[in-house]
Order: C-alpha cells, then structure tokens, then sequence
C-alpha cells in the first residue's frame, strides 16, 4: 500500500509539474500564432485595398477570443461612391485566405464628415474628383 501512495504521489508530481511549466509556454505559444494572424490578415487586407484603391483607407482587422473576425475601417462621408467595392475586397480576401463564408467576419464602418484617415496620424487627406473616379475605376 505504502509503495503505491509513493508511486501516485510521484505522478502527481510529475504532472503538476509539467502542467505549472507547460501551461504557460502553451498558452504564449497560442496568444503568440493568434496575434500573428490578426497582423498577417491585417497586412493582407492593407495591401488589397491599397493595390485596389490606392492609400485611401486603414483598416484594422481584430479577432475577438469567441467571435468572428472584425474589420473597422473609418470611411469619409465623401466616399461614400467606393464603399462597395471596399466591401468586395474585404469579402475577396476573406474568402482567399481561408476560405470564409461571409458570417464569420464583421465589418465596422465608422463615418467621418472631414476626411480624416482611420488609424493614421489624423491629418486630412484631399481628394478631387478625378482621383475618386480612378479609385472607383480600378
């Protein structure tokens, strides 16, 4: 009886032990890829609509621990003529990259009246109408 107590006792140990060290690392291991794909999305995303639209928007891609992935993109009331296609672009490269059917991701678009960009500095950015055209165009 003495000698399986010992034998229990030492698997106890050995498991609490790798739980209080493993645990952890397994858990920064996760967080770590997690925070990796939002940026890798974010890039993605940046660089679709930049080669579509030209560096008119910043979006900012999220992924919330237990719901779906969330784009938030400040647009100017002005550009209202190239929303749609922002959308189609966001759908295109949630769709290529994994896969995703549209319920899975948000989109939040934020309304600014004077033009200010999303995520950037915060100053203005003009535009005429024939460099609207050209982004709708393209």
């Amino acid at each position: 009886m003495d000698a399986v107590v010992k034998v229990v006792s030492a698997m106890v140990f050995v498991l609490l032990g790798f739980s209080l060290m493993g645990g952890p690392m397994f858990l920064a291991d996760w967080l770590r890829g997690r925070r990796q794909d939002v940026i890798a999305r974010q890039i993605t995303l940046t660089d679709a609509l930049d080669g579509r639209f030209g560096v008119l928007v910043a979006p900012v891609v999220t992924k919330p621990l237990f719901g779906p992935w969330e784009v938030r993109i400040a647009v100017p009331l002005q550009w209202s003529a190239i929303q749609g296609g922002m959308l189609a672009v966001i759908d295109e490269v949630f769709v290529r990259v994994d896969g995703t059917n549209p319920s899975s991701y948000r989109i939040v678009l934020s309304v600014t009246p004077d033009g200010r960009r999303a995520a950037g500095s915060g100053s203005s950015v003009k535009l005429h109408a024939g460099t609207l055209a050209s982004a709708v165009s393209r």
